[in-house]
């Protein structure tokens, strides 16, 4: 700077002013290409740095995604066991080594089998700056995909547990055996014969049973085997 403070006083003493506008001018003109420089560098960095960020996102994303796959083949197992618990209680062929433990009559009345995922995914994804690779746009797919089945499966379960609630309300309202049962959960002949062969209750545990089945258990196989395809898809673009 000091060089360039001396030519420049000396260009204007001696009233070169053609000169001095040269000059001036190649002296902003270093300015700015020292600025771009900067800022480029800047931008650069921030670009990796963003990157990196991504990722290791990337990454805990696709660790997550192994958790949820096997905490849905888990619950797939269960639902295969509950199917066979409603098909003993409806009178149809079963395979008793897939009854559940806790019991038909506790399992058809009292109890709701739903998918337990958190939303650690989600929560992930929405809270992260993603750069513009493909891994990143195909992690906005994955979460669009976790929403539109948790929302469905959310939608399913208020059906579940209203049916399972309106079964109980038909036998506290109409069996004399109710109270003893809820309590104690003591079911003599009278409770055993109505829930064997009552065809109204038969009806309401046979819906009960499509919805699980059919309709709960057809959105999780769903659900499994699309995030089994973004599973194969994270794999291979992270490894690239």
């Amino acid at each position: 700077m000091k060089l360039f403070n001396k030519q420049r006083f000396r260009l204007i003493k001696a009233q070169r002013l053609k000169s001095y506008t040269v000059y001036a001018t190649g002296e902003i003109l270093l300015v700015i290409i020292g600025i771009l420089i900067a800022l480029g560098i800047n931008n650069w960095n921030q670009q990796r740095q963003l990157e990196n960020a991504n990722l290791k996102l990337h990454q805990q994303v696709l660790s997550q995604l192994e958790e949820d796959i096997h905490i849905i083949s888990d619950f797939q197992k269960d639902l295969d066991s509950l199917n066979q618990t409603y098909r003993r209680v409806l009178n149809r062929t079963y395979d008793k080594g897939k009854i559940l433990a806790s019991g038909s009559l506790s399992t058809i009345l009292l109890e709701a089998y739903v998918l337990s995922l958190d939303q650690r995914i989600s929560n992930l994804i929405d809270n992260a700056k993603l750069d513009e690779s493909v891994a990143s746009q195909k992690m906005i797919d994955l979460n669009g995909a976790y929403k539109l089945y948790l929302k469905d499966l959310n939608d399913i379960e208020r059906i579940i547990f209203t049916k399972i609630t309106n079964n109980l309300a038909e036998i506290e309202q109409t069996q004399d055996w109710y109270a003893e049962f809820i309590t104690d959960l003591v079911c003599k002949n009278d409770c055993i014969y109505y829930l064997r062969d009552d065809e109204g209750h038969k009806s309401r545990v046979a819906s009960l049973r499509f919805l699980y089945v059919n309709r709960y258990g057809k959105v999780i196989d769903d659900f499994l085997n699309d995030l089994l395809v973004y599973k194969a898809d994270l794999k291979a673009l992270i490894s690239k």
